[in-house]
């Protein structure tokens, strides 16, 4: 049995992660933590910073007609959730199998197989732990499942950012070929902290396009979709035009 694991910030391209630099790189230097500040609350500040610059606002791309490459099983679970922590609990007795996933393909702008200096080796994880969107892979590793990681085409090297996970795990730039398995289960994140909120009916759209019908998974606790905080800069530049007349 096979799990597909895909994370929304595939779909959007930042400078940190390996897209190209550029002069407006400075604009994507976002301190990024899974909790409610940086999920919903932070983006109203980083929209104000690229409106000062005069930048266009990024959103995702490359996202339509990519599940047609993938073949999907008629019988397949669909999970979503804003964290890919979550991912780490999808395991094929969620389908009424047994054992592990004989491969875990996760398409994804970072491996999260654990990153130092977090720790220093997986054995170190195994004993400390906790889980989280940062090492969630490592478990389905150690219950025996082979981990792929594919990154986004729009990374430009393999060289930067220097990848250092804490399992042999395969890492390629994705070339649009997809792997030659059927997926039993998928799993699908938001990764609130990462994508802004102006791209939430990008990601409604691309949920909605999954050839399986998608189950929220029942611990997830998020805002979908997040205020809007493009009305929210529109109402305060109104509200100062109005004070200042």
């Amino acid at each position: 049995m096979h799990l597909l694991v895909v994370d929304w910030d595939f779909f959007f391209p930042t400078p940190t992660a390996g897209a190209p630099l550029g002069e407006d790189t400075h604009l994507y230097a976002w301190p990024v933590a899974e909790d409610a500040t940086h999920v919903e609350a932070i983006w109203l500040r980083r929209i104000r910073a690229f409106l000062a610059a005069g930048v266009p606002l990024p959103f995702c791309q490359g996202f339509e007609g990519f599940w047609g490459r993938f073949r999907i099983a008629p019988h397949a679970r669909v999970f979503y959730a804003d964290s890919n922590a979550w991912a780490s609990q999808v395991f094929p007795s969620n389908m009424g199998g047994e054992g592990p996933w004989e491969t875990v393909h996760l398409y994804d702008a970072h491996h999260d197989c654990g990153y130092r200096p977090n720790h220093r080796t997986f054995d170190e994880w195994k004993k400390t732990g906790p889980i989280s969107a940062e090492n969630w892979a490592l478990a389905h590793y150690w219950n025996g499942s082979q981990v792929y990681v594919h990154f986004p085409p729009w990374r430009e090297s393999m060289a930067r950012p220097s990848e250092r996970p804490l399992i042999p795990v395969s890492m390629t730039i994705d070339d649009g070929a997809a792997p030659n398995v059927t997926f039993d289960a998928v799993f699908l994140c938001r990764s609130g902290a990462w994508v802004p909120p102006w791209c939430d009916d990008q990601f409604s759209a691309f949920l909605a396009a999954c050839p399986a019908k998608p189950v929220e998974v029942p611990q997830n606790q998020w805002t979908h979709p997040r205020p809007d905080v493009r009305r929210m800069v529109e109402l305060e530049e109104r509200l100062k035009a109005g004070a200042a007349e």
